[in-house]
């Protein structure tokens, strides 16, 4: 017996890196999962690899700033299999990388457009089918991506970093909420995510630098006291638990996945 098996999870945000990871590893651990993104071409590819492994996954293209398109996903998942035991909010819009003083305000605006407001209207969509299943089975959780970056501020960050503090106050204020219904509500906050996107952007780094890519992951790792960028597929386990019984009597929660590099 698998850690979610029976249960239906919806992940959304789907692309080439924690998202797909995500899906993956609930996936292994049992749950059909519901892979909800804008990008039919990664949506396919994934719930073809997810099939391969002996998982089950459907694909729902789905834009979470779209209200219609959320309530869609959430019932297309109690229409195929009865049941939402599970959300991922994993879709992000990243942000411009400059100082508020040059910053374009409208910008940020699009940035929680997605990160706050898609995320929270894909929530609201799926409560029915969360509660539902909470009541018949005593457990339903949601699990929200968020970023050190809300807690490590840097200067370049704080559209996307105060999109994701926003999230973390959310987290606190929907466990409360949720609590009395058996609806579960934590966070995972990643640092550096070890994967297809921070490789590229490291590349690029000591491409502008003149240097061997080694020297800036040396960087890096020296400011982790694991000395390593956590791999985004043991970031992904942090969800599994979160989303599974082994954390049954824990909400309103977030947990710092970053290799020690931000202790809160």
């Amino acid at each position: 017996m698998t850690l979610l098996q029976d249960k239906v999870a919806i992940i959304s945000g789907i692309g080439p890196g924690l998202g797909q990871a995500n899906a993956k590893a609930l996936a292994r651990e049992g749950a059909t999962v519901v892979l909800a993104a804008r990008s039919v071409d990664y949506l396919k590819q994934v719930e073809d690899e997810i099939h391969a492994a002996g998982g089950k996954a459907i694909s729902v293209p789905t834009n979470i700033t779209d209200r219609a398109q959320c309530d869609a996903v959430a019932q297309r998942a109690l229409d195929e299999f009865g049941r939402l035991d599970i959300l991922v909010n994993n879709a992000f819009r990243a942000g411009g990388f400059q100082s508020f003083e040059c910053a374009d305000l409208n910008k940020w605006k699009k940035i929680h457009e997605v990160n706050v407001w898609g995320s929270l209207e894909l929530t609201q969509a799926c409560l029915v089918g969360l509660k539902q299943t909470a009541a018949a089975h005593g457990d339903a959780s949601v699990v929200f991506i968020l970023s050190m970056s809300q807690a490590k501020i840097r200067p370049d960050e704080i559209d996307y970093a105060s999109s994701k503090g926003a999230l973390r106050t959310a987290v606190q204020g929907l466990a409360y909420e949720l609590g009395p219904s058996k609806v579960r509500v934590n966070a995972v906050a990643p640092g550096w995510i070890g994967g297809p996107s921070v490789e590229m952007y490291l590349g690029w780094m000591a491409q502008e630098r003149g240097v061997d890519v080694s020297v800036i992951l040396q960087e890096r790792h020296a400011e982790i006291p694991l000395r390593e960028i956590p791999p985004q597929d043991d970031i992904a386990n942090s969800v599994v638990f979160f989303a599974s019984p082994w954390s049954r009597v824990i909400t309103g929660q977030t947990l710092d996945v970053n290799g020690g590099e931000y202790m809160g």
